[in-house]
């Protein structure tokens, strides 16, 4: 009897409350912290200082054991479907280890065009070598990369003998050119 009639008790009491208003829509506002409640956000969004990226995720084998990605491959032609998205200008007279180091690590990196062993190139050819990128792997597109290096860094006191394609590395979209100087 007692429960039922506490029961009851609080339902009138709930019956009893005033019930929730609408109210007109607050702007919140910030007064420099001046109030002893908590402050208020502005009303205005912030763009964040740092972007959170989602963790890399490893294959995994059927034994639970992490999957090593194969290694990178060197190949003198690429996929019709590859895309130029690196770079990489050589001195022929680098040993090939170097060269294919040289290679590898330029598809890790950022940089656009690397210049390797002693090669440099003035602004305008950077600017030019530019244009190819994104443009598919074909025939035309290496002449036409083989071309603009070819008269972008030759000068009057160091003349190229021959450039050309040594290698791509499909995967990463990187084209490696390797530059002969003139005996």
């Amino acid at each position: 009897m007692a429960v039922l009639a506490t029961s009851a008790a609080l339902v009138q009491a709930q019956e009893a409350l005033p019930l929730p208003q609408s109210l007109s829509p607050i702007l919140p506002t910030y007064d420099g912290g001046q109030s002893q409640a908590f402050p208020q956000a502005p009303a205005v969004f912030l763009k964040p200082t740092k972007s959170i990226k989602p963790p890399v995720s490893t294959p995994v084998a059927a034994n639970g054991a992490p999957v090593e990605p194969p290694p990178l491959q060197i190949v003198s032609s690429p996929a019709p479907d590859t895309r130029l998205r690196r770079l990489v200008v050589v001195d022929a007279t680098m040993s090939p280890d170097l060269i294919r180091q040289t290679i590898l690590a330029s598809g890790q990196g950022r940089v656009p065009v690397t210049m390797a062993g002693g090669v440099s190139a003035p602004a305008p050819v950077l600017t030019d070598l530019a244009g190819f990128f994104g443009a598919t792997a074909s025939e035309e597109t290496q002449k036409k990369v083989i071309d603009t290096v070819k008269k972008g860094m030759g000068s009057s006191s160091r003349r190229l003998g021959r450039v050309e394609v040594v290698g791509w590395v499909p995967s990463q979209g990187v084209m490696a050119v390797a530059v002969y100087p003139e005996s």
